[in-house]
């Protein structure tokens, strides 16, 4: 069975228009409802959601919360989303452990999902920590993203196991990149990290059935 490694988000806004987004689902050990672990800029309160799997299951989003001092684009761009329980048995449900090892990037593979339409992260990509010269500091990846693939998890494999470093954020384009001093494209990443998951573990605390 071909591991789902994450799920397709469809939110609408006011006028009705619709975008398709990603999340990663959470292991939490909640009996009724699953939570996502969402880009922040896919939904905003005011937008019904929907989740999809990639064989027909859908489940109404009935619980969205933003993070605190959200700013899209940042590192407080992410949002926590509740939906009942996914009865796909393939499903990746993600521990809630932050991502280690930042300063030894080099030759660990990392993997995310092919640009188009499939649910399991098939691709490796190398990450990078880019320093900018006016003090912003990015964490992006070298595979190729297209839009509609914000919240698209990015894992590593600790004994087997998909671990999550973070969501995909979107396409970062750089006219002169601090790797290369050329322009470059790269995407770009909201990490997994001890702050967001203690907020997130509050958010879901709340919530539980």
């Amino acid at each position: 069975m071909t591991p789902t490694h994450m799920l397709r988000l469809f939110c609408k806004n006011a006028d009705q228009l619709r975008f398709q987004s990603r999340i990663a689902v959470l292991d939490v050990g909640d009996p009724l409802y699953d939570f996502g672990f969402a880009t922040g800029h896919a939904v905003p309160d005011e937008r019904p959601c929907t989740v999809n799997d990639f064989d027909g299951e859908s489940q109404d989003v009935n619980l969205i919360r933003l993070a605190d001092n959200y700013k899209g684009g940042e590192d407080t761009d992410w949002a926590l989303i509740r939906f009942d329980k996914m009865s796909n048995q393939s499903l990746v449900r993600y521990k809630l452990k932050p991502f280690e090892g930042l300063g030894s990037l080099d030759g660990k593979k990392f993997y995310f999902a092919r640009a188009r339409g499939l649910s399991e992260n098939a691709i490796s990509c190398e990450l990078s920590i880019l320093d900018f010269s006016d003090g912003r500091r990015k964490f992006t990846h070298d595979c190729k993203a297209i839009p509609g693939q914000s919240g698209s998890p990015v894992t590593y494999v600790v004994d087997g196991e998909h671990r999550l470093v973070g969501l995909h954020i979107g396409n970062l384009w750089m006219h002169k990149s601090p790797e290369t001093g050329r322009p470059d494209r790269k995407g770009y990443i909201n990490l997994l990290n001890q702050e967001t998951l203690d907020e997130i573990e509050m958010i879901i605390e709340a919530n539980r059935s």
